[in-house]
């Protein structure tokens, strides 16, 4: 989405905000409208939102607001903004939640040695070190405008970014539940690795595979790999056989609409209930958590779904010591080693044919 000579990236959707500004929505509201009372919440975060444009200006100064987190009480939610020129790390800031948060990104002195680098140099995973780049996390973000103090800007061109993106879809895990930093969740790390521009559609505890997300998913036609993380939100309250029906809709949907781009299954990833933990009492949970696996592996081979490929969630996160205290959501360090195995798995499946 174009916005004030500005690309929003994992945009869909603009809408006022109270007191100025505007909402930037990772999900229309047609779908946020429609889907579980738990999912029309998380679905306003804008997890993975990424304000994108190239000026000549070497300073700027940006607007924005927020409202409290959805989850910040369960968990870690901090109103992160991270800032980047390209592939490279600028500086970290913080909202404060109810306010128009101003802020500088000043560079005055001691940032000569940047302008050299050649853009050839700088491109290892596909953005130009022109494409100034602010980063999102989980809350609601209002922006309010961007100053290049009178200097022009653009939204970035095609050649200046990845060539291809990838559409991430699961449960909080994927929206980026719990590292301490938004940006250290294991999309980002992979997409890095794989040299994808990654959009955020994980909706935590609420990817229940909705009809309405189906048809959803299945039309966009913005992406050329997308991956699915399913089974952990739907363990407790789904049988196999309901998990079985969503599931297989979702994924013969998608793969119908799209028969020529790679999807990838993403079975539950290790925690208390996995086979071998025992960290819960609940046996019906780790039998579910099995039941469903075995689903995904069988929707992965099924015929008509050439274009599905299955990636084993215990061997992306196979250290139990890797998760937080909750002994679900992975730590800094279990985010890192899902995001360094997958991205490498994901490079090599689309470089391979269907």
């Amino acid at each position: 989405m174009i916005h004030q000579d500005l690309q929003l990236h994992n945009v869909v959707e603009l809408e006022p905000a109270e007191g100025g500004g505007v909402y930037l929505r990772r999900f229309p509201s047609r779908i946020r409208e429609a889907i579980s009372p738990l999912g029309r919440m998380v679905s306003q975060e804008s997890a993975g939102v990424e304000i994108r444009f190239v000026t000549e200006a070497r300073s700027f100064r940006v607007g924005l607001g927020s409202l409290p987190s959805v989850l910040a009480p369960y968990e870690l939610h901090n109103q992160d903004v991270m800032i980047f020129r390209g592939a490279f790390f600028h500086s970290r800031h913080q909202l404060v939640p109810g306010r128009v948060n101003a802020i500088n990104v000043v560079n005055i002195g001691g940032v000569e040695p940047f302008d050299t680098i050649t853009d050839s140099a700088a491109r290892a995973c596909g953005f130009s070190p022109q494409v100034w780049r602010i980063l999102l996390g989980r809350y609601p973000a209002i922006l309010h405008g961007v100053d290049t103090y009178g200097y022009p800007r653009r939204p970035p061109h095609a050649d200046e970014l990845p060539s291809r993106r990838w559409i991430a879809y699961g449960s909080s895990i994927t929206n980026g539940a719990s590292p301490t930093v938004h940006h250290n969740s294991y999309i980002y790390t992979a997409a890095r690795i794989a040299g994808l521009d990654v959009c955020n559609q994980g909706l935590s505890g609420a990817c229940l595979c909705e009809p309405e997300i189906a048809d959803y998913l299945a039309a966009r036609d913005d992406w050329q790999v997308m991956t699915l993380e399913l089974g952990v939100n739907m363990r407790g309250g789904f049988t196999a056989e309901q998990f079985r029906d969503r599931a297989q809709s979702l994924v013969r949907r998608i793969s119908t609409a799209h028969p020529d781009r790679l999807i990838v299954l993403i079975t539950i990833f290790s925690n208390a209930a996995s086979p071998g933990n025992s960290c819960t009492p609940d046996a019906q949970v780790t039998a579910r958590q099995e039941d469903f696996d075995a689903i995904l592996r069988e929707l992965a081979g099924q015929r008509g779904t050439g274009n599905v490929r299955l990636i084993e969630g215990k061997e992306l996160l196979a250290d139990a010591g890797a998760l937080c205290i909750d002994l679900i959501h992975p730590s800094d360090y279990g985010h890192a080693q899902i995001g360094h195995t997958l991205g490498p798995r994901l490079r090599d499946l689309l470089a391979s044919p269907l």
